[in-house]
């Protein structure tokens, strides 16, 4: 029996800022808060919400300059020196420069700040593609200390196969950092949770959240970051709020 204490931040859905740049530097400062609170709070693997750092960004079209090196950037450096100082492991998902393109991704990171492995989106939307991600065509596992992870990224979670190929690579864990939003609750609850049903494995789930009293309304991210086990029972969850589950 292994005992494994995984959190999924739920970072602020609304973000402040006049200019893209500057709505940036608020998204990063709130992801590395997230990351430092997570790490005080003993986790041993943290995950945060699709394209963390630049997500509801809206520059001019051709305007990559908000993006980073995925690897090397500085919101990557300073987020590796997080996890090695509190020994942790970081699914840190990001829009970024990755093998020579642009693309949304999971780097992921480990209890020694050092990559353990990257995952590009393999099943981008067309408002992405026209932003110029390009997908990624792998779904590769991560061999941590504490057992197996995959990572989905969003509407990769729409096909089944996508989770049954990293269950079939031994996958017991499935990250899945997400901007879901519509299509109706229950669908996309019953959606979510049968994958982890049908593939008997943890799945983590890290999107946003809104401040306290504001009711959900059609549009809105869905929230309830959290996890939930290979019988589809939620065993945490945000709820709509913002915060560590």
């Amino acid at each position: 029996m292994r005992a494994v204490r995984i959190g999924a931040y739920q970072l602020p859905a609304e973000v402040e800022g006049d200019t893209p740049a500057a709505r940036k530097a608020c998204h990063v400062e709130r992801l590395l808060a997230a990351i430092e609170g997570a790490g005080r709070a003993g986790v041993d693997l943290v995950c945060v919400g699709e394209t963390s750092t630049t997500n509801h960004l809206h520059a001019p079209p051709g305007d990559q300059s908000l993006f980073e090196d995925a690897l090397d950037g500085p919101t990557t450096r300073h987020v590796a020196r997080l996890a090695a100082g509190y020994r942790m492991h970081v699914a840190l998902a990001v829009a970024g420069f990755w093998q020579g393109a642009l693309r949304n991704l999971v780097v992921m990171l480990d209890r020694h700040g050092e990559v353990a492995g990257v995952y590009a989106k393999v099943h981008p939307t067309r408002g992405e593609r026209a932003q110029g991600i390009v997908p990624g065509d792998d779904f590769p596992v991560f061999r941590l200390d504490f057992g197996a992870v995959g990572a989905l990224i969003c509407h990769d979670l729409s096909f089944v196969e996508s989770a049954r190929a990293l269950a079939l690579r031994g996958a017991e864990v499935l990250i899945w950092p997400t901007l879901w939003s519509g299509w109706g609750e229950e669908l996309c609850e019953a959606v979510i949770k049968s994958r982890a049903i049908d593939n008997g494995c943890w799945l983590v789930r890290a999107g946003y959240g809104y401040p306290p009293g504001l009711a959900w309304r059609p549009g809105m991210q869905l929230g309830r970051s959290g996890v939930i086990g290979p019988d589809g029972i939620a065993l945490s969850s945000c709820g709509r709020g913002i915060g560590l589950s």
